[in-house]
């Protein structure tokens, strides 16, 4: 089998990119070992959010302009981000992916403990302020649903009333789901989310609702509307004649599932060929030109272009042990570390090793002996020169530079 590309990773970098080449016209496949770490989203997207003291930045353009000349958005040049943002919000789009924000002004989004985190997009429907420190409604009524402990109904209700907000806690049960409450790890936010998409259901839990929420001018619920329907939300703000926002559990992810599945499906609309379940084992070169890959299950795909998108330690693009320290598995790529030392004694710190990847040139081709490989890019959490969680930048990175390398693949 042979592509014009074939990417190796199906996070959201590897999908980005494939379904940028894909609307251009290129013959694109995916290997993909399995679920990616989107199962494990927060529902927002990071470009730049915090400082190198921890600070939210308002501006992240602005503050783009003064990252090292080695960090992904110094390669793509900080005149560029802009652009390229605003491509990565239209493959969103595209997909069907409803986010809400702006690229020259961070938001904040509530996390899982009800805390408010910078962001520059998040999924529409979430609980999001345009500020650190207050909401524009007065009265809240958080529910939660019996039995389920991945959503933390006194750590969010407490937050909330810090901005001087009115709370009430209530709880809801689902008939269908008391069976479930026996055994938590059946009692998730997927097995909540296939239990609301029915219409009956929905009915129940807005019925709790009016019962319960008084003159709560906003309800609050765990994310886990919509898993397959896309009106569940609409139909119970329809039923409850109040806004409805939601606020994302502790894995899995509702809708990062949501998310994984709309760019898939979009890309294989384009053309696109997945292979999932696959593990890349072996690869053949050529003059320094990597010429095909094989998978675990005795595939081989050839391709004009390669793209790494797997991920850093979680996804398995990046390994170590104590022989070898990092390394890259697949290419035996070069690998870049700003300092010596992995990590710190004070886990609250950022860790060196975080800002470990994969080496590249400024168009993002892989080094590996110092040399640019002549087809192999790389793009997303592999790549080196930044700290995805210090800095609050890693789904801008994965998008951004999925984009800049589809781009320098189809400029060739």
């Amino acid at each position: 089998m042979r592509y014009d590309t074939v990417i190796i990773g199906g996070g959201l970098s590897g999908l980005i990119c494939g379904i940028e080449l894909a609307r251009k016209g290129k013959q694109a496949a995916i290997v993909a070992t399995g679920h990616s770490t989107l199962h494990f989203s927060s529902g927002s997207f990071g470009l730049l959010s915090k400082d190198s003291n921890g600070n939210a930045i308002d501006n992240p353009l602005e503050a783009i302009k003064a990252l090292d000349a080695n960090h992904p958005y110094s390669k793509i040049g900080a005149d560029r981000v802009a652009e390229l943002a605003d491509v990565a919000t239209q493959c969103l789009n595209i997909a069907e992916i409803a986010t809400n924000g702006s690229t020259d002004k961070n938001h904040f989004i509530a996390t899982p403990p009800g805390t408010l985190r910078c962001c520059w997009r998040s999924i529409d429907g979430m609980l999001t302020s345009e500020c650190s420190n207050s909401f524009d409604f007065k009265s809240v009524a958080l529910f939660n649903f019996d039995g389920f402990i991945d959503f933390y109904t006194e750590f969010i209700a407490s937050q909330l009333r810090g901005f001087s907000l009115e709370v009430s806690c209530h709880s809801v049960e689902i008939p269908e789901l008391v069976v479930r409450r026996d055994n938590p790890t059946e009692m998730r936010s997927t097995t909540i989310a296939r239990a609301l998409d029915k219409i009956e259901n929905i009915e129940i839990l807005a019925k709790a609702i009016n019962d319960k929420a008084g003159e709560a001018q906003v309800v609050i619920l765990p994310a886990v509307l919509g898993l397959y329907r896309k009106d569940t939300q609409a139909l119970l703000e329809k039923a409850v004649n109040r806004k409805v926002l939601t606020i994302n559990t502790v894995p899995p992810s509702v809708e990062g599932i949501k998310m994984e599945r709309a760019l898939k499906s979009v890309f294989k609309a384009m053309g696109g060929t997945i292979f999932t379940g696959h593990t890349v084992v072996n690869h053949t070169v050529e003059d320094n030109t990597i010429t095909s890959i094989t998978t675990s299950k005795d595939v081989t795909v050839s391709a004009e272009h390669f793209v790494l998108a797997t991920g850093s330690f979680i996804g398995g693009g990046l390994d170590s042990t104590h022989q070898e320290g990092i390394f890259e598995p697949i290419f035996g790529a070069d690998i870049e570390q700003k300092e010596e030392q992995y990590t710190l004694i004070d886990i609250f710190e950022a860790q060196p090793f975080m800002c470990s990847g994969v080496a590249t040139d400024n168009s993002f081709k892989v080094l590996k002996n110092g040399t640019a490989i002549d087809n192999l890019y790389a793009c997303g959490a592999i790549l080196s020169g930044y700290n995805p969680v210090k800095e609050g930048s890693g789904a801008g990175v994965a998008m951004l530079t999925a984009i800049a390398v589809a781009e320098n693949i189809l400029n060739r």
